[in-house]
């Protein structure tokens, strides 16, 4: 069974749930999910979970994210982007520089409490927030914690903003539209949305719709797919000794007697990798100590626990000279 992860360069037009359909159907494999979803105005980085892979989208969706967006000032829709409904028209502020927009972002920048807006799939009593709006229907959305990194001016013209935002899991483009709009005093909406990182994955190197259906075509899906071991490789991790049972599951206790190296820094509660002979990626853990502390405790003293664990069948090179990133893990 083909398993591992596909990252998409998503055109505009189609849903996240589009483009995961369109691939079951021609590839006939039932698992599939995706890491993010991508309005259909929004292009740009969407990982693929195939086959054993959808074990990991949860750890892929918990990365930063960061996006290139232009912000149309003036205009504002009830959707906070090009696909809703005028809400008013504004003229923008005539003493509008760079410094004054510049400011705005800055203010904009650190952890704040940002509320969902009504036109998204965050769940009211299990219906989506999305279809309660569309029925002129409004309700109380809790608040969450997001942080927002980076806010950069890349380019403004004609009343148009290009911006850069760096953003944790959870971050609503569209609300930071609205809030540059309402703090100029003209409102604003997203006129362009594409997606450019999740984690330490660039939009670079995705493919497109066409490269997917040709290397199916060849019968050489797997040349596109990267597997745990990049994925996870910047994790700090553990090395077991050759003579540890291979056979490990989730909920397995690791003792420190097993351990033959460490690598990285990580604290109790921290997710590591495991690997086994050769550098081989076996699965992800939860610390039950600190690296420090390994050490230090008799070796008998379980220091982590499985959490997840990768079926390695085989590795391969990455099949598209652009991307080619090296050996790669099917697991």
């Amino acid at each position: 069974m083909v398993s591992g992860v596909l990252l998409v360069d998503k055109p505009v037009g189609p849903t996240s749930h589009d483009i995961v359909h369109g691939l079951r159907k021609k590839t006939g494999i039932d698992r599939i999910g995706h890491g993010g979803t991508l309005d259909p105005m929004a292009s740009g980085l969407l990982p693929l979970f195939l086959g054993d892979a959808t074990k990991m989208s949860g750890f892929v969706q918990s990365h930063d994210k960061s996006y290139e967006f232009d912000i149309t000032l003036g205009i504002s829709t009830d959707t906070d982007d090009s696909q809703g409904e005028v809400l008013s028209r504004k003229p923008l502020p005539e003493d509008l520089s760079d410094e004054v927009f510049r400011a705005i972002l800055s203010g904009l920048v650190g952890d704040h409490m940002q509320e969902p807006p009504m036109f998204s799939a965050v769940k009211q009593k299990g219906v989506p927030l999305y279809k309660l709006a569309r029925k002129g229907i409004t309700v109380d959305r809790t608040p969450r914690l997001v942080t927002i990194s980076s806010l950069e001016l890349i380019a403004r013209t004609d009343g148009v903003v290009s911006l850069l935002v760096h953003c944790s899991k959870g971050t609503y483009v569209r609300v930071l539209a609205r809030q540059i709009g309402e703090a100029l005093g003209c409102g604003g909406h997203v006129s362009r949305l594409r997606r450019i990182s999740v984690g330490r994955f660039s939009v670079r190197e995705a493919v497109g719709l066409d490269v997917i259906e040709s290397t199916w075509s060849r019968g050489d899906l797997e040349s596109a797919l990267i597997g745990p071991d990049r994925i996870f490789c910047d994790l700090p991790s553990l090395e077991l000794l050759p003579h540890v049972p291979p056979a490990l599951q989730k909920g397995t206790l690791i003792p420190g007697v097993w351990i033959s190296r460490r690598e990285g820094l990580f604290h109790a509660k921290d997710t590591i990798r495991i690997m086994g002979k050769g550098g081989k990626i076996l699965g992800l853990a939860q610390a039950l100590l600190g690296s420090e502390e390994t050490a230090q405790f008799p070796g008998g003293i379980p220091v982590s626990r499985m959490v997840l664990v990768f079926r390695t069948k085989t590795s391969f090179d990455r099949g598209v000279s652009s991307l080619s990133q090296g050996p790669v893990a099917v697991f």
